[in-house]
């Protein structure tokens, strides 16, 4: 960001760059807010002052962007820390279905003989043996048949047994 000055005795301006390495715009401070305020007031004409409820309210306005921004801060943290624990509260859920009968489905897609391609849904079922975390997504290790496959719990559709064997 270009800042331009106006030096009161000469007249002369002088141009300069300044930026953050933090991506924050380096005027969202406190220290250079107040010396933005300070060379606001001496260099304001001295026959038409500024009010001072003007400078209260740039002041007010300061504070208030500094809270919000501490606010949303605050609420990136939280937001980490609930997903952590549905995840950790999830692979506890998981994990007590080991050794339990599972149900799943999956999608798979059939062409008929005239090339209509159209989407199936397969019932598999097998014995839960593990729990799995993939890009921080739980996922239940089932053995089906003679192999074993990762099931997404959203494709789970029952637990345990039906009671109708």
């Amino acid at each position: 960001m270009a800042i331009t000055t106006v030096e009161p005795t000469t007249g002369t301006t002088n141009t300069s760059a300044s930026s953050s390495s933090s991506g924050i715009d380096t005027l969202a401070n406190e220290n250079t807010f107040m010396q933005l305020l300070v060379a606001q007031m001496k260099n304001q004409d001295p026959l038409n002052p500024l009010d001072g409820t003007e400078y209260v309210s740039q002041l007010s306005q300061l504070t208030s962007t500094e809270q919000i921004s501490k606010m949303a801060t605050a609420m990136n943290t939280m937001s980490t820390v609930v997903d952590n624990l549905n995840t950790s509260v999830l692979v506890g859920q998981l994990s007590s279905m080991i050794g339990q009968n599972v149900t799943w489905t999956t999608d798979k897609s059939v062409t008929d003989s005239s090339g209509a391609t159209t989407t199936q849904k397969v019932q598999h079922t097998g014995v839960a043996q593990g729990v799995t975390i993939s890009d921080g997504t739980p996922s239940l290790v089932v053995k089906e048949g003679t192999g074993v496959t990762t099931v997404n719990v959203s494709d789970l559709t029952l637990i345990g047994k039906t009671g109708l064997e």
